[in-house]
């Protein structure tokens, strides 16, 4: 009985976390995917070493 009890109430607050921050989330979605892009940029460029 517990065990279900615990699924539920973290189903909830997951729901809940997700509905009441959905833009925050967007937003460092975003970002994350923005610097990662910038880090393939980076490695991927052809310059001269030395």
């Amino acid at each position: 009985m517990g065990d279900r009890l615990g699924r539920v109430a973290v189903r909830y607050g997951t729901r809940y976390l997700r509905h009441r921050y959905r833009r925050e989330i967007r937003l460092g979605i975003a970002v994350a995917v923005v610097g990662a892009a910038v880090a393939v940029y980076l490695g991927t460029r052809n310059v001269h070493e030395g």
